[in-house]
């Protein structure tokens, strides 16, 4: 197995730990009694399976929240991965662009086939549960995996402080509040988020003012929206408190 470059790791707790890349993706180990769930694998720069084997001698699984490359880029490590087939296109792009398959030519790896997970299935690791809730709305597969016993939301790119719903592959701004409104019985069941992009839990306030900022987008109160600039191209964005928070939307 090759190394790159190592992520911060960063303990949630005594069996949950934060790996940040750099930045620029984060990622989850999760350990059980039985096994341990590896979420998202990061862009492919790091041997996550590596890091996650130092952390605890369980079996692994590999959970993707959805299919862009900087949340499954480093399943190549993994014999195999979980992730809502809806995203399966969005996956093989990333997988058959010229970069990343260069890139596979020369390391000499391979990306493992994805088995796909439905709303409602259950990742038991022995103690502790991961429930599959589908959340389309950045993605058409995006899914966030819900842990009761430790009153943890991993959110993948589904909530998030800069919510993009500006790319190709995302759906309407509705859908995502539909999403989330099919979420609200459960809110209770957690207080703390831990999405793609951080490198320190979020209160489950994020859902709620995500929430909020999307009913207020779709109800067009739209006066103090602002340019964003995302990966060359400039989108409209929603912000919203606390801090500095956005939704990026497609302009219609």
């Amino acid at each position: 197995m090759i190394q790159l470059r190592k992520p911060n790791v960063i303990p949630v707790n005594d069996h949950i730990w934060l790996l940040d890349d750099h930045h620029e993706a984060t990622c989850y180990v999760v350990a059980g009694t039985k096994q341990a769930a590896v979420i998202d694998t990061s862009i492919g720069l790091c041997n996550i399976r590596e890091v996650a084997e130092s952390l605890t001698f369980l079996p692994l699984i590999c959970i993707n929240t959805h299919g862009h490359g900087d949340h499954m880029g480093g399943n190549w490590s993994f014999d195999k991965a979980y992730m809502n087939l809806a995203d399966l296109p969005l996956a093989e792009e990333w997988i058959n662009s010229q970069e990343v398959q260069e890139a596979m030519k020369q390391f000499e790896i391979s990306y493992p086939p994805f088995e796909h997970v439905e709303d409602g299935h259950i990742f038991d690791l022995g103690g502790i549960e991961l429930e599959v809730i589908y959340l389309p709305g950045h993605t058409a597969g995006e899914i966030v995996l819900l842990d009761r016993r430790d009153r943890i939301l991993f959110s993948g790119d589904g909530i998030v402080q800069h919510l993009w719903l500006q790319l190709d592959e995302s759906l309407p701004v509705r859908t995502q509040i539909q999403s989330m409104e099919r979420m609200l019985p459960l809110r209770n069941t957690f207080d703390t988020v831990l999405n793609g992009h951080i490198q320190t839990p979020y209160g489950a306030e994020l859902f709620d003012t995500l929430l909020e900022a999307l009913k207020d987008l779709e109800a067009g109160n739209t006066a103090g929206d602002i340019d964003y600039e995302w990966l060359g191209n400039v989108s409209k964005a929603h912000p919203y408190q606390p801090e500095d928070r956005r939704i990026v939307y497609k302009e219609k």
